[in-house]
């Protein structure tokens, strides 16, 4: 049977140290990898394809984990994302599963956690992981949510919804299309299409649904 394969991603050196550690103890995991940003963590995780990545929410050095988690699930969406963060306030966990992590865990939970979460997810990937100390009323809230959020996002096509979030970040068509490497008019189109969708009467109104949906 192959090992489950796994990427840190840690802007301390210690931490993916100690993680590694507690990882390496367990015959049937291996970590094929490490980063210290998000930057580093979207092309590594494209060449390595690991099963489980292992994210820290906040790394000081370019793009953040909730960030890095997004454009991974985009590109390689084979891989589960379990998060790392020192916040435990609803709002938080939800952008980070909103972002598409499969899972959240608290810097301060017990070692054994990581492995539990790992089980969970690969288990159930579909059920995101949350930890047993977060009461069940606020787990019910959030999942609740993150489902009217799906299903607002499935108005929209995966490249309008690109679109979308590039938008709401400021780009005009142009920059949309280079980026995209798209015609203005092919992204003056799905703009025309977003805005009947949502029925959105203003760029302020495109901002605010992209913000609604943690596309920004």
């Amino acid at each position: 049977m192959q090992p489950t394969t796994i990427l840190l991603v840690d802007d301390h050196a210690l931490v993916r140290q100690g993680i590694r550690l507690l990882l390496e103890e367990e015959s049937n995991l291996e970590v094929v990898g490490e980063a210290e940003s998000g930057d580093e963590a979207v092309p590594l995780a494209v060449r390595l394809q690991p099963d489980i990545i292992l994210m820290d929410v906040h790394m000081p050095k370019g793009t953040d984990g909730i960030v890095a988690t997004r454009h991974i699930r985009e590109t390689v969406p084979a891989s589960r994302v379990l998060m790392l963060t020192m916040f435990d306030d609803e709002p938080h966990i939800e952008r980070m599963l909103s972002a598409g992590a499969s899972g959240v865990l608290f810097k301060h939970d017990s070692s054994d956690q990581i492995i539990e979460a790992i089980r969970a997810i690969l288990a159930s990937p579909s059920i995101p992981y949350l930890p047993a100390r977060i009461p069940l009323d606020t787990k019910t809230r959030i999942l609740q949510r993150l489902q009217t959020q799906k299903h607002a996002r499935s108005l929209l096509s995966p490249r309008e919804t690109e679109v979308l979030t590039l938008i709401a970040r400021g780009y005009t068509n142009k920059e949309v299309a280079d980026r995209l490497h798209i015609s203005i008019k092919t992204v003056e189109a799905h703009r025309a299409h977003i805005v009947a969708r949502i029925q959105a009467r203003s760029r302020a109104d495109l901002i605010q649904y992209a913000a609604s949906q943690h596309l920004i």
